[in-house]
C-alpha cells in the first residue's frame, strides 16, 4: 500500500465512524421503541406469549396491506400491522368490557378533533402533521384516560389505546381520506392508498403506542408520590366520610404521623 493510498484511508476513517454510529444509534432507537410496544401490550393486559406474537405480525405482516375498495383510481386499502391489528385489539377491549363503550366514544371523540385539527393530506405524501404538534391526539388520548382511572392503571392503559387508536384513524385516515381520494392517481400503476400504510410508524399505531405509555408514566409518578404519604392522609381522610368526603364530620386518621418531614 502505497503512501497516498494510506492517507485516503486515514481520511475516510472519521466519516465512517460517524457512519457506523449513526447506524448503530439508529439500530438501538428501534430496539428501544419495540421493547416499548411490548411493554405497552403487557400493560394494557396481554399475557406474554399474547404480546410476542401481537408484536411478530405486527412487525412481519406490517408492510401487507389488503385493498378494500376502490374507487376513482385508488385502491383504498388496510395495512395489517399498522391498521388492521391495531383495531382488532380495540374491538377485544370493547367486546370483553375491558373498556365501556361511553367512555371509549368519549375519549375516541376528543382525539379525533385534534387529530383532524393538527393533519392535512399532501399530494404525494399522505396525511402528514408537524411534530411535535404530530403527538396532541397521543397526549389527549392519555390524559383523558388518566382523569378517568386516576387510581387504576390496569383500567386506564387499555382507555387509552382504544381512544388514541380508533381516534386518531377516525380524525386522519376516514374523516381525511376524501381528500387524499381528490388527487390524480397515479396513472400506469397501481394506486394503493394504505391506512396505516407506516406500520408501527404509522400515526395510528404510535398514537396508540405513546398515550399508553404517557398513562403509565403519569400513574407511575402519582404512586411515588403516593408513597410520600399524600395518599395515605387523602385515603384515610376520605374513608371516615360515608357519603360525603369532605363533610363536616370526617376527622383526619388519627395513624396519621410525622416522621423526618414525611407523612406515615
Amino acid at each position: 500500500m502505497g503512501e497516498r493510498e494510506y492517507v485516503d484511508e486515514m481520511a475516510a476513517l472519521p466519516e465512517l465512524i460517524v457512519i457506523l454510529g449513526i447506524l448503530g444509534a439508529v439500530l438501538l432507537f428501534i430496539y428501544l421503541y419495540v421493547a416499548s410496544i411490548r411493554k405497552v401490550l403487557l400493560t394494557v393486559g396481554f399475557t406474554e406469549s399474547e404480546a410476542s406474537a401481537i408484536l411478530f405480525a405486527t412487525l412481519f405482516l406490517g408492510w401487507v396491506t389488503v385493498p378494500i375498495f376502490p374507487y376513482e383510481g385508488w385502491w383504498v386499502g388496510l395495512s395489517v400491522g399498522g391498521a388492521i391489528i391495531p383495531i382488532l385489539i380495540c374491538a377485544s377491549f370493547l367486546k370483553n368490557r375491558r373498556v365501556e363503550i361511553g367512555e371509549a366514544m368519549i375519549g375516541i371523540t376528543i382525539v379525533a378533533y385534534i387529530t383532524y385539527s393538527v393533519t392535512r393530506a399532501e399530494e404525494g405524501v399522505g396525511i402528514v402533521a408537524e411534530v411535535p404538534i404530530a403527538f396532541a391526539p397521543a397526549l389527549a388520548a392519555g390524559l383523558y384516560s388518566v382523569s378517568v382511572f386516576w387510581m387504576d392503571i390496569r383500567r386506564a392503559a387499555p382507555l387509552a389505546y382504544v381512544s388514541g387508536v380508533l381516534g386518531t384513524l377516525i380524525g386522519a385516515d376516514v374523516f381525511r381520506l376524501w381528500e387524499m381520494i381528490a388527487f390524480d392517481a397515479p396513472e400506469g400503476e397501481f394506486a394503493l392508498l394504505s391506512i396505516g400504510g407506516a406500520n408501527i410508524f404509522d400515526m395510528v399505531y404510535l398514537t396508540g403506542i405513546v398515550a399508553v405509555a404517557l398513562a403509565i408514566v403519569v400513574l407511575w409518578v402519582k404512586s411515588k408520590r403516593d408513597k410520600i404519604g399524600f395518599g395515605v392522609v387523602v385515603s384515610e381522610f376520605e374513608g371516615r366520610g360515608k357519603n360525603l368526603p369532605y363533610a363536616s364530620t370526617v376527622e383526619p386518621s388519627r395513624t396519621v404521623q410525622v416522621r423526618k418531614g414525611r407523612l406515615e
